[in-house]
């Protein structure tokens, strides 16, 4: 069985839509971050204050098929609301510390996809 983590950086403003889009595509928890954008285009500034945007980066580690579903839902709603946002995934060679039970839920889905 092959892990992947998704990673999604979005502006904070849609960290919960697309939240509830992943959980609905079937993800569980996952890991939230908060950071700082920086881009090469123009700064707005107040006060002499410069904001490039407040990200929120979102980390789920997903068995490779589940992965799939959850990044195709995740852009069908970016495309949907032109929500600022990027997502993808990197392998996962080693892991350890999942839920037992999850991972006894991915072999169980896997062996359910393979009698059909």
């Amino acid at each position: 069985m092959k892990f992947v983590a998704l990673v999604v950086i979005a502006s904070t403003q849609y960290e919960d839509r697309l939240k509830d889009v992943a959980k609905e595509a079937g993800a569980g928890g996952g890991t939230i971050l908060q950071g700082r954008g920086s881009s090469l285009g123009e700064k707005k500034s107040f006060f002499a204050l410069t904001f490039e945007g407040n990200q929120s980066v979102i980390i789920y580690v997903l068995e490779e098929k589940l992965s799939r579903v959850v990044l195709k839902s995740i852009n069908a709603e970016v495309e949907k609301t032109q929500a600022e946002c990027m997502a993808f995934t990197m392998p996962i060679s080693h892991v350890v510390g999942l839920d037992r039970e999850l991972i006894k839920k991915f072999e169980d889905s896997i062996k359910q996809e393979d009698d059909l």
